[in-house]
């Protein structure tokens, strides 16, 4: 199959670029034949896969991008027949605008939505009444971007892929689309590298989280927990709430057993998170489908994650392949981390069944085939199509 990936993403600390890449990666290694357009002349090599790099911001509401990544899309359909178009989120906006469906079905990946994130923007200006304000301007700049130029409907000619099924309802409402064109492909990561590895000796147990350093993310809530526990806390990321918490830290008397390493690339990362011996995901948002969280299960590791969004769909036995605790809970999520860190064995058969979970249903492989499954969904699907020489 010739499939044409179109991405805005270039960040490779972040997860839609994890996500984005080992998706790319696990297309090639099939036997794919792989184009990928981005907004970057930065292009890698890799076996199965071919780069074009176009000059334009990574916006996706980029006038410039939307011409550039459809110019470069019907060149290479010019060129030779893509069977399918799989768009990054928006970052595929251009090319829907073309109707480039004319010539090929498009998948569409969303990472998110616009009602999720309307109803997380509420939900914290009820949690933080002063910041109501701010959370208003946020929709309302959410909202002009969401509903400019009728981009709130035209995904309804795609199909559509989520990571949870959590997700499926909220992404129908944000882009008018039909149930049974929406389906649930989960994140899944390479077990090579996310993979359980010896522990070096320490004089103190080691809590391992990473993401982006906002506000809700919660990290703040896994810094006032440390104060009840006797443990080192290592955060890898980068963000806004670097130094909030650094201040809490000290403010709490941990900073001596409290670092944060700034992003790290994958290898590097997936190193530091099979060293935990227990990861923390304190997470206040409703995240549909954190790559981070099957990345730290994969490595075996124990992981106590806040009980919402499609968390509880990838740590679907608590108790026994991971624990889920209320939000925003130091106390809670402190003790369900010294019950962990006081039982060896407790660690040893979690982290077995966290590693389990992973093998399952959320490796590369298999996030492979479930994708290439709705492109061949996506073809049968397929009406009469524009001829190639048509395609300008």
């Amino acid at each position: 199959m010739r499939i044409c990936v179109v991405t805005t993403g270039t960040n490779a600390f972040g997860g839609v670029y994890r996500h984005t890449w080992d998706l790319i990666r696990g297309l090639g290694a099939a036997g794919h034949e792989v184009e990928v357009i981005w907004p970057t002349q930065d292009v890698p090599e890799l076996e199965g896969v071919r780069f074009h790099g176009v000059e334009a911001p990574t916006d996706y509401t980029s006038r410039r991008w939307q011409a550039a990544s459809t110019e470069a899309f019907l060149r290479l359909h010019r060129e030779q027949p893509v069977d399918v178009v799989h768009g990054e989120g928006s970052g595929a906006l251009g090319l829907v605008r073309a109707k480039v469906d004319r010539y090929a079905p498009v998948v569409v990946m969303f990472h998110g939505n616009y009602v999720g994130l309307v109803k997380a923007a509420v939900r914290r200006g009820r949690a933080r009444p002063s910041t109501i304000p701010l959370e208003a301007r946020r929709i309302w700049s959410l909202s002009r971007r969401h509903f400019a130029r009728g981009n709130a409907t035209l995904f309804r000619r795609c199909e559509a892929i989520v990571p949870a099924h959590q997700q499926v309802a909220d992404t129908c409402r944000s882009h008018r689309l039909l149930r049974g064109h929406v389906h649930v492909v989960p994140n899944g990561v390479d077990a090579r590298l996310w993979r359980p590895r010896a522990k070096e000796s320490r004089d103190r147990p080691l809590l391992v989280a990473s993401g982006g350093l906002y506000r809700e993310k919660g990290f703040h809530v896994a810094v006032s927990a440390l104060a009840e526990i006797d443990a080192r806390l290592v955060i890898a990321g980068q963000g806004a709430q670097a130094d909030p918490l650094r201040r809490l830290a000290a403010e709490l008397g941990v900073a001596d057993r409290f670092e944060l390493t700034g992003a790290l690339p994958p290898d590097q990362l997936a190193a530091l998170v099979a060293q935990a011996d227990v990861y923390l995901f304190p997470t206040l948002r409703e995240e549909a489908a954190p790559l981070v969280l099957p990345e730290a299960l994969a490595c075996g590791v124990p992981v106590v994650a806040s009980g919402l969004g499609g968390i509880p769909e990838v740590i679907d036995r608590p108790g026994e392949n991971g624990i889920l605790v209320r939000p925003g809970d130091p106390g809670e999520l402190a003790a369900a981390t010294n019950r962990l860190l006081g039982d060896d064995a407790l660690r040893a058969s979690m982290g077995a069944a966290a590693r389990e979970r992973v093998l399952e249903e959320y490796t590369l492989e298999r996030m492979v085939e479930r994708t290439v499954a709705v492109y061949e969904v996506a073809l049968g699907r397929t009406g009469e199509r524009v001829p190639v020489a048509a395609a300008a």
